[in-house]
């Protein structure tokens, strides 16, 4: 299946989730056309920014459910939505073996790599990242690549806060990992942080 993670900022997000969401509308529709929505990624810093999470077997699909009259109408309700939905990406997804546990906040973490395979076989084999990981309290549960781009991926982490997952990032270990210019093109940043609200 293909993930699409879409950013869409809105005037009221307890009436954008009533309308859209809690009612079953928007899900029902694009339902149609093959499209599941999973969850709604609440930015923490601004309760009126959301990133909707769906899956689909073909970009096709989601490009039909855009397109339905019905979800155009949606969107654009100036009641509920304060600008056009940005799309962020389309991915696949992979969940991670220790991704058990309690989720706190959700961090998306920008990753921009010289070769995303030889990045995956150290990050999925890394004892170091474990040991990280048990220190601050903070867990790589999920990866998503592009498939826009195959050398760019969000890494999704669950942690406590974001002061862990800013001293686990400002480890001289994570460091020394993240300005190795044979692996990242840039250092890794995080983009975001989120409650994870499952639909």
């Amino acid at each position: 299946m293909i993930q699409r993670n879409t950013s869409v900022k809105l005037v009221d997000f307890d009436k954008w989730y009533q309308k859209g969401w809690a009612s079953g509308l928007a899900k029902s529709i694009v339902a149609e056309y093959g499209v599941t929505p999973i969850r709604i990624l609440r930015n923490d810093e601004n309760l009126n920014h959301v990133i909707l999470v769906s899956i689909a077997p073909t970009i096709e699909a989601f490009n039909s459910a855009r397109s339905d009259s019905r979800i155009v109408e949606l969107i654009n309700d100036p009641e509920t939505t304060a600008e056009p939905p940005e799309h962020l990406g389309f991915y696949t997804a992979t969940d991670l073996p220790n991704n058990d546990g309690p989720d706190t906040f959700g961090f998306h973490i920008e990753h921009k790599l010289v070769d995303y395979d030889t990045w995956f076989k150290i990050f999925s084999e890394g004892s170091t990242r474990l040991e990280l990981e048990k220190k601050y309290g903070a867990r790589a549960i999920r990866i998503l690549r592009s498939l826009e781009n195959p050398n760019e991926a969000e890494v999704v982490f669950t942690g406590p806060s974001q002061q862990a997952m800013d001293d686990m990032n400002n480890d001289e270990r994570v460091q020394a990992r993240f300005n190795d210019q044979s692996i990242f093109i840039r250092p890794p940043k995080i983009t975001g942080r989120y409650k994870a609200i499952n639909i």
